[in-house]
């Protein structure tokens, strides 16, 4: 139970939205997330109708983050957008997702009931030559298309060997999938749109493939995405940013250039002004405050829209 401080109510703690998937696990349970079935993502920051995490400061009655947003739209720097701008989730990936495109900003545009998203990967945990496909090789895209439609995969597809502590960057337009022996850690803009391209022959019944949609959408030809990033910043993008934070013993953070912070331990635990956090602990700082006091050995990972 989190201890609350009634004089820090600018920090919403959160309870994940779950997710049963056929390549997830049960590793998520070294996050405090448990599920009796295989649990592929919990959705532990997001504000999409639906499919939601709760606030469960007491004070907020187990509103939604989806409602939260909609009527304290203060607390979020007045942020523009309708609906709850990013989205964070944990991945536990015990077999090879699809390999698939997000929409981008240009498919978006033609198309008013779909949204772009940009989303970056920092691996948690990689077992042994863990791999990921990040882009592919066509150089035009009827070279893309014929690989397509003569299921040329492994001579199309990008295979990346990943370890622990690394960060991806994976802009909309950008062929990608995570494969097994992964947890992720996945920030990205709050789009729930996926175009699969290839789902190693699995059952397609209740998970289509959009072949048309994802060669529309895929950049050709792939440029490794450059992974820039401000003083003290694992990525700055004009979507998000990500912090990590090492705090040893008590240390003040001052990050009022975010709008407002996400927040994620991802190892050890402590106190965030005198409420307990540990591994797998998510919450949100308002806007009106973003100096924050951390005690004790953990880390964490934060994202934000700057300012």
């Amino acid at each position: 139970m989190y201890k609350w401080n009634a004089m820090k109510s600018n920090i919403l703690f959160l309870k994940p939205y779950l997710s049963k998937k056929v390549w997830g696990g049960h590793n998520l349970t070294d996050y405090g997330i448990s599920s009796k079935e295989n649990l592929g993502e919990a959705w532990i920051i997001s504000g999409i109708e639906g499919k939601s995490s709760v606030v469960i400061n007491e004070e907020y009655n187990k509103t939604t983050l989806f409602e939260f947003y909609q009527d304290h739209r203060a607390f979020f720097d007045n942020h523009e957008s309708k609906q709850y701008p990013l989205l964070v989730k944990l991945l536990d990936c015990q077999d090879d997702l699809s390999v698939q495109v997000h929409p981008t900003i240009d498919y978006v545009s033609n198309d008013s009931s779909v949204l772009p998203k940009t989303e970056a990967w920092y691996i948690l945990k990689a077992q042994p030559n863990a791999q990921i496909v990040y882009g592919h090789k066509a150089r035009t895209k009827n070279e893309l298309i014929d690989f397509i439609n003569d299921k040329r995969w492994n001579e199309l597809l990008n295979f990346v060997t990943v370890r622990q502590n690394q960060l991806f960057y994976v802009p909309s337009g950008t062929l990608h999938a995570l494969k097994k022996g992964l947890v992720i850690l996945e920030i990205q803009q709050s789009s729930d749109t996926t175009f699969r391209l290839y789902d190693y022959n699995r059952d397609q019944s209740n998970r289509p493939l959009n072949i048309q949609e994802s060669i529309d959408n895929i950049k050709v030809p792939f440029v490794l995405p450059e992974l820039t990033h401000k003083s003290g910043e694992l990525l700055t993008s004009p979507f998000f940013s990500i912090k990590k934070i090492r705090n040893k013993d008590t240390h003040t953070y001052d990050l009022s250039y975010a709008r407002w912070l996400q927040c994620v331990v991802i190892e050890g635990n402590g106190t965030i002004e005198e409420c307990l956090i540990k591994k797998g602990t998510a919450f949100i700082i308002g806007n009106n405050d973003l100096k924050f006091k951390l005690s004790g050995e953990l880390t964490l990972i934060v994202s934000y829209i700057r300012r």
